[in-house]
């Protein structure tokens, strides 16, 4: 029976979408079948297109490295349901992974339960609701919208974080702000030979540039 499973993993943008990846492809992984990442996009493009400028190479960098399929939804939220359920048929799934979090956030939107919609309208998978513990950062991601911002190295070696590009400008990406803090404190993210990095900010200043995975 094995042999025959399929999962699909449900995520919008956000640091909780990487996790739910890693957890789907472990799964995938250890029934050696095929997998399918969902991003469901109900975002606004022009307050969240840095947000999914970070999130999304990062969506395609697990995918390619969990052989997965990605498959991005455009819709609105109050379709959430439909979308799932038509990408699950397409695909065959046997396995349907959101998380907690989500699971939450789309029940508000659509008024009822996510879960008892999904098991009437796709009653050949089962359906796994991944608590927010095990799905989440061991922080959860309080940080403003990304904007555009760029790093210029400084004498010593580190490296001031700036709004305005000029002749001296390293590194341009996005800048996430930690929620309550007077001061530039946060992720700069950066792309590099094709791969996302996230490195930290404190005060504005980014001391090198080494992903925050890696630290």
């Amino acid at each position: 029976m094995m042999d025959k499973e399929r999962i699909l993993v449900c995520i919008n943008y956000g640091q909780q979408g990487e996790r739910l990846i890693k957890r789907g492809a472990s799964i995938a992984e250890k029934w050696n079948c095929p997998l399918f990442i969902l991003v469901f996009d109900a975002l606004s493009e022009e307050d969240y297109k840095n947000d999914k400028s970070v999130d999304m190479p990062i969506f395609q960098e697990l995918a390619d490295k969990y052989d997965g399929e990605l498959i991005i939804k455009n819709s609105n939220a109050h379709n959430i349901t439909k979308v799932i359920t038509k990408t699950a048929k397409d695909v065959d799934a046997t396995q349907i992974i959101i998380g907690q979090r989500t699971e939450n956030i789309w029940t508000t939107l659509v008024g009822g339960s996510i879960i008892d919609i999904l098991l009437e309208d796709v009653p050949g998978a089962d359906l796994h609701v991944i608590p927010k513990s095990r799905a989440d950062e061991p922080e959860d991601w309080d940080f403003e919208r990304g904007v555009t911002a760029y790093l210029d190295q400084q004498p010593d070696g580190t490296y001031e974080l700036s709004f305005n590009q000029d002749a001296d400008t390293d590194y341009e990406g996005i800048f996430f702000k930690h929620l309550n803090t007077d001061f530039n404190n946060g992720i700069f993210a950066l792309e590099q030979e094709k791969r996302i990095y996230e490195v930290r900010v404190k005060e504005g200043i980014v001391s090198k540039i080494v992903d925050i995975d890696e630290e």
